[in-house]
């Protein structure tokens, strides 16, 4: 009977044991960039995401959890020994019904610049390596800043960012997007302008 007993209790707890989910695999692009280095998944107290570590050969590049943003960074070995921290995921907070608009204070003062005051946020396509259906936004200048900032962008002058650096740029992808699975919570990115270590598809929200 007690043999019986320690089957059953055995069974019971097989039954019980959370299914294994599996690791997301990276895009076929970034697999074949970062070849030799190694796919993890990075976790902060909020936020995980999937991203390569790479060796010297790649400049001892990867991601790191920086929860005094709150966010994920960069991290950057070069040959001569110094290191480069650079933040490239943020979380800013706001309320679970409220759109995303209600968040520009904070974005505001955390990215001063020449037209700040007048920068917003705009909604724009991603392509389909990036990002799926979420609807993603840059930080970008109105009116007569806007008219300024397109003339740049046309000539090459003057390629400070109007709205500081969170916002747009000549040579980096920078949005913002609500979290599909906590309204909660905006992300920016910086998604540089090339083909990042990190895979924002796998970004996802940890309960606390």
């Amino acid at each position: 009977m007690r043999f019986n007993a320690i089957l059953i209790l055995a069974a019971l707890a097989g039954c019980s044991a959370p299914p294994k989910t599996e690791a997301p695999k990276p895009s076929q692009a970034a697999a074949d960039t970062f070849t030799g280095c190694e796919w993890q998944e990075v976790k902060g107290k909020t936020l995980s995401i999937w991203s390569y570590a790479c060796g010297p050969t790649f400049g001892g590049v990867r991601l790191i959890a920086d929860d005094n943003l709150p966010g994920f960074s960069l991290k950057m070995d070069s040959e001569s020994g110094s290191t480069v921290i650079q933040p490239v995921i943020r979380v800013f907070t706001k309320p679970a019904d409220a759109p995303i608009e209600s968040i520009l204070p904070q974005i505001r003062a955390a990215s001063p610049g020449k037209d700040t005051a007048t920068c917003s946020f705009e909604e724009i396509t991603m392509p389909p390596l990036y990002k799926d259906e979420d609807a993603v936004y840059q930080l970008a200048p109105m009116g007569e800043a806007k008219a300024r900032w397109d003339k740049n962008v046309g000539t090459g002058e003057d390629p400070t960012p109007p709205c500081g650096d969170l916002g747009v740029a000549f040579s980096s992808n920078q949005l913002f997007e609500i979290m599909k699975d906590d309204p909660t919570k905006v992300v920016y990115i910086n998604y540089g302008s090339e083909i990042q270590v990190f895979d924002t598809t796998t970004l996802k929200s940890l309960k606390r």
